[in-house]
């Protein structure tokens, strides 16, 4: 059973935000590459969080 929990969008973009903030502190492009879509992977998932 799928529980809906209204905070979970705000979960994810705040993980998002995170990354984001740690993307920013690396040196290494393929790292900060790889962060930047996790992040905005989150952020989907912060979407269809909503739209449920």
């Amino acid at each position: 059973m799928d529980v809906f929990r209204p905070d979970k969008a705000a979960e994810y973009r705040q993980q998002a935000e995170k990354i984001r903030i740690l993307a920013e502190q690396v040196s290494l492009l393929e790292a900060k590459f790889h962060l930047f879509e996790v992040a905005q992977h989150l952020e989907g998932l912060a979407a269809d969080a909503d739209g449920r």
